[in-house]
């Protein structure tokens, strides 16, 4: 399956490569970040700096067919990598009559939410291990082909093809979803079977509307295919939900607040420490005031009601000339020995200073 995802790459590549004159542009980014951690179970300190580099060739945004590849530097914390794990974008999109084609590596956004959104079926979107430091903090693409065929104004069915890891048929994963709107609200089901760590089939159903502050909602479950219990369908089931809200000041100065939620409504619902995987409530706030265009600060954190743990990050950014940022955050948790988050096992505080250069 390796060879067949790295052939396919390969031939994206190259169309690009050949039309590279077509594109409309080539957009370099480099950041680098040098973070300075604490651990308190080791009682140490520590430093290390951080490159991430990406190189993004675009086509026009003009005509039935465009596409990108975005190379870069792969996540540090791997200690093997293969060629894919440079590949961060490698797909084209093109326009029929009647439909819409997506072919290579890329993400589809089902469902809503900036952090906790259970109507990503495709890549998950309920895990905690994140970087509260980035701008996006759900950014996983893979390998996929989708047929988007339109149904009137702002209604579509979305069918997915996901490649086996092992290169075999029945481990393939297929899938497909309905977008449309009800009055002012967006509607959107889903259904997905992949191969994890065994067959299982996913269903999902997201709603999206305003009241003032946009608001979005989501529930999903999970069958498995070979034993399916109403236990383990208990246990995955997940509901999310978020507000959000941009307040725009006088001069240059908003505001912006978010407040996301997923439950876990047979996980463990005790005033206690929690595990990650049954923790039954936890809580996303975000904070952004922005007193100028080229200046923003941010208070994110992953609060865990039942246990009062926390993992906060605050941070600043200051675009200093065009193309040229610099960044600063600090990041800690807080909580006791075996809550979901604490100070005495692996995690650490952490300042992150780094700049941003794109050209």
């Amino acid at each position: 399956m390796v060879g067949k995802r790295l052939l396919f790459a390969s031939i994206l590549i190259s169309c690009f490569l050949f039309g590279i004159g077509a594109a409309e542009k080539a957009v370099v980014e480099m950041n680098l970040f040098s973070i300075f951690s604490y651990s308190y179970s080791t009682q140490q300190w520590g430093n290390v700096m951080i490159p991430d580099l990406k190189l993004t060739f675009s086509s026009e945004n003009s005509g039935n067919v465009r596409g990108e590849i975005s190379l870069g530097t792969p996540d540090p914390t791997k200690t093997s990598f293969s060629v894919d794990d440079f590949i961060r974008k490698a797909f084209l999109r093109a326009r029929f009559p009647s439909l819409r084609l997506t072919a290579g590596k890329t993400r589809l956004s089902w469902g809503d939410g900036m952090l906790f959104n259970a109507g990503d079926i495709l890549y998950g979107s309920s895990s905690v291990s994140v970087d509260l430091t980035q701008a996006e903090l759900r950014s996983k693409t893979d390998w996929l082909v989708s047929i988007n065929y339109p149904m009137g104004f702002f209604s579509f069915v979305e069918a997915v093809y996901l490649p086996g890891k092992t290169g075999k048929a029945q481990d393939m994963g297929v899938g497909a979803r309905f977008y449309t709107n009800i009055g002012e609200t967006k509607v959107e089901g889903a259904y997905l079977t992949k191969d994890e760590t065994g067959r299982v089939h996913k269903l999902a159903t997201s709603l999206q509307g305003n009241i003032g502050p946009d608001w979005y909602f989501a529930s999903s479950i999970a069958i498995d295919q070979t034993n399916p219990n109403a236990s383990d369908i208990q246990e995955s089931w997940r509901i999310s939900g978020g507000l959000f809200h941009m307040q725009y000041l006088s001069g240059d100065r908003n505001v912006s607040l978010r407040l996301e939620i997923l439950s876990r409504p047979f996980g463990t619902w005790k005033f206690a420490s929690q595990r990650e995987e049954s923790c039954a409530l936890l809580l996303y706030p975000e904070l952004v005031y922005s007193p100028t265009g080229s200046l923003s600060y941010s208070l994110r954190a992953i609060l865990s009601p039942l246990d009062l743990s926390t993992l906060v990050t605050a941070g600043a950014s200051w675009s200093v000339f065009e193309g040229f940022s610099l960044m600063a955050n600090i990041s800690a948790p807080f909580g006791e020995s075996g809550d979901l988050f604490n100070w005495d096992e692996s995690s650490a505080a952490a300042l992150t200073l780094g700049a941003s250069w794109i050209y």
